[in-house]
C-alpha cells in the first residue's frame, strides 16, 4: 500500500546554499555515545519537569547546527508553559543520514537518553525538522513510526515508504520557496495522504487563522486516514526557505507545531490540557516580563569567558547567583532582545535592584548582533545595596531604528546574588534643557546635597563633586577640571548625566 518515492538529487543539493547567519546565546551541548561515535545535542528542559511529559526533537538544516535551529524555533517559551522536553540533535557534517540508519540510530538513543534523564513519556514523542532536517523527520516516520507520534516537517519533504504505521503529519511550506520546491514537496505530501486513505475531499481555511485577516498564511487538512490521523499542509504565501516565526503577517511555526502534535500518542491516551503557551512577541517597544511574575521567560542569561552564574525566576523577582565573573561586566549578562527603538524617540528604563553585598551593576541598551554597538552615550553603571531600590535612566535612540535592540544587565563585576524585578522600557518626552548641562537635560533641586562620581569620557574616574541643584555642577566642576565634557555619575542610584565645561 505504501509506494516508494525518492528524493531527487537536484533538492539535495540544493542545501549546500550556505546558511545565513544569527547570533544566538552561548548553549552547551550534551554528549552522547551511538555505535560508537561521540554525537552532540542541544537539550532544553524546563526546570524541575515533572516525569512523563512529552518530548519534542527538531533537526535543523544542511549547513546549520543546533544553534542555529534553537535560535530559530524559539521552543523554551512554549515548553516552559506546556511542560515538555526539546532536543536540538547536531547532524554530522551538518547533514542528515536520509537514506540509512545512523541517524535513526541517533534519534532513537535520544529518546531512551530523555527517558532515562527526565522519565519522558514515550508514547509522546514528536520530530520535527527545518529543510534537510525536515526531510529526515520524514525518514523517521518511515524507520521509526512506532516510537514516534506524529511528525512535522518544515520546507522539506520526503515520500512513503511502508512506514510501520499511519502517521500524524503537520508539513510548513512558504510558496516562494528557492531550495526546497513548494510544489513538488505538496505532491509527495499529497502520497501520503492517498498511502493512509485519508478523505479526497480537504478542508481549507483561508487565512489562516480566520480570525487575522491579513494572514498570508492558509491550512489545508485531510481528515478520515487511517487511524483517525490527520494530515496538515500549512502554506505561507510568499514565504522563501525560512522558519516563520512573524506572527504579524502569518504564523508562529512552533506554536502552530505544538498545537498539532499534542493532540496525538502512540496508546491513543489524551494528553493533559496544557495552558496556553506564552508567546513572546517580536518587535515590541515595552519589556516582556519585566516582573518574573511566574518565570524567566523572554529573558536569556549569557556567560562569556570564565564566568560562571546561574539564574531563576523566584517569588517574583529574577535571582542570579554569580559564583565566578571573567575580566568584563558582559561576561555575566542578563538579556532581553527584540525591542523596537525609533530612532529620535527618548525612552525611560528603570527597574528595582538589590544584592546580597554592596556591588555595581552596569547596564546598556545595544544591538542585539554584532557589533553589539551600545544605543547610549554612556553605558550606565549602578551602586546596588542589600536593600531594593529603584533605579532610573533615560536616553535619546539617536541610531537607525531597530527592531531587535537588546536591554543588558551586565554583572560580571562581583560574585554573589543580585536581584531585579519591575524592569521597564517606556518611551518618554525629552528631557528639559536647563541651559546649564548638555545632552541630559538634568533638571533637580534635592533637599540634601547627593555625592557624585566624577568621570572623563575615556571611563576613568577623575574625583567626587557633591550636588544639591543640578545648575551647580558647571560652577563646581569648572573650579576643579579643565576644558571638556565630564559624566557624573550618581553614589547613590541617582541619574547620570553629562556636563559641559567651558572656559
Amino acid at each position: 500500500m505504501f509506494g516508494r518515492r525518492s528524493l531527487s538529487a537536484k533538492a539535495l543539493s540544493a542545501f549546500a546554499l550556505a546558511a545565513a547567519t544569527i547570533a544566538v546565546a552561548p548553549v552547551f551541548a550534551d554528549n552522547l555515545n551511538v555505535n560508537g561515535a561521540n554525537r552532540t545535542m542541544n537539550v532544553y528542559a524546563p526546570k524541575n519537569i515533572e516525569k512523563g511529559r512529552p518530548l519534542i526533537i527538531q533537526m535543523h538544516g544542511m549547513n546549520q547546527d543546533a544553534p542555529y535551529q534553537q535560535n530559530a524555533a524559539k521552543w523554551e517559551s512554549i515548553a516552559d508553559t506546556a511542560r515538555f522536553v526539546v532536543v536540538f540533535p547536531n547532524g554530522e557534517n551538518k547533514a542528515w543520514d536520509i537514506g540509512g540508519d545512523k541517524d535513526i540510530n541517533f534519534l532513537k538513543a535520544i529518546i531512551n537518553e530523555m527517558y532515562s534523564r527526565y522519565g519522558i513519556d514515550k508514547n509522546r514523542v514528536y520530530v520535527s525538522g527545518f529543510s534537510m532536517g525536515g526531510m529526515m523527520s520524514y525518514h523517521a516516520a518511515n524507520k521509526m513510526g512506532d516510537m514516534i507520534a506524529a511528525i512535522a516537517p518544515v520546507s522539506g519533504g520526503g515520500g512513503v515508504n511502508s512506514p510501520k504505521r499511519a502517521m500524524p503529519i503537520m508539513h510548513t511550506h512558504g510558496t516562494s520557496d528557492d531550495v526546497v520546491n513548494y510544489n513538488s514537496t505538496v505532491n509527495t505530501l499529497k502520497g501520503w495522504v492517498n498511502a493512509q486513505k485519508c478523505s479526497s475531499n480537504s478542508q481549507k481555511i483561508k487565512p489562516y487563522p480566520s480570525t487575522k485577516p491579513g494572514s498570508a498564511a492558509s491550512l489545508e487538512i485531510w481528515s478520515g486516514c487511517t487511524d483517525n490521523v490527520e494530515v496538515r499542509l500549512l502554506t505561507i504565501e510568499g514565504k522563501g526557505h525560512w522558519y516563520s516565526m512573524d506572527e504579524a503577517v502569518s504564523v508562529n511555526t512552533s506554536v502552530e507545531i505544538w498545537n498539532f502534535v499534542k493532540n496525538y500518542s502512540l496508546d491513543g491516551s489524551s494528553i493533559t490540557p496544557p495552558a496556553p503557551a506564552i508567546v513572546v512577541p517580536t518587535n515590541r517597544d515595552s519589556i516582556f516580563n519585566g516582573g518574573f511574575d511566574s518565570s524567566a521567560v523572554a529573558w536569556d542569561l549569557q556567560l562569556h569567558g570564565d564566568a560562571s552564574a546561574v539564574g531563576e525566576a523566584k517569588d517574583g523577582k529574577y535571582q542570579l547567583d554569580i559564583s565566578a565573573i571573567g575580566t568584563q561586566n558582559y561576561q555575566v549578562q542578563l538579556i532581553q532582545h527584540d525591542l523596537h527603538l525609533e530612532k529620535g524617540q527618548w525612552y525611560e528604563i528603570s527597574f528595582d535592584a538589590s544584592a546580597g553585598a554592596a556591588r555595581t551593576l552596569e547596564v546598556n541598551v545595544e544591538q542585539h548582533n554584532d557589533p553589539w554597538d551600545s544605543y547610549l552615550t554612556e553605558k550606565q553603571n549602578f551602586e546596588i545595596g542589600t536593600t531594593s531600590k529603584t533605579f532610573t535612566f533615560q536616553f535619546q535612540m539617536t541610531a537607525a531604528t531597530d527592531t531587535n535592540s537588546r536591554l543588558s544587565f551586565n554583572a560580571g563585576a562581583a560574585t554573589g546574588m543580585l536581584t531585579l524585578d519591575n524592569v521597564k522600557i517606556v518611551k518618554t518626552d525629552a528631557p528639559a534643557d536647563t541651559g546649564k548641562t548638555a545632552l541630559r537635560g538634568v533638571q533637580f533641586v534635592r533637599e540634601q546635597p547627593a555625592s557624585y562620581a566624577v568621570f572623563d569620557l575615556r571611563g576613568h574616574r577623575l574625583g567626587t563633586v557633591e550636588l544639591q541643584d543640578a545648575t551647580e555642577a558647571e560652577t563646581l566642576l569648572r573650579a576643579g577640571y579643565t576644558k571638556g565634557v565630564y559624566l557624573l555619575r550618581g553614589l547613590k542610584g541617582e541619574k547620570s548625566f553629562l556636563v559641559p565645561v567651558s572656559r
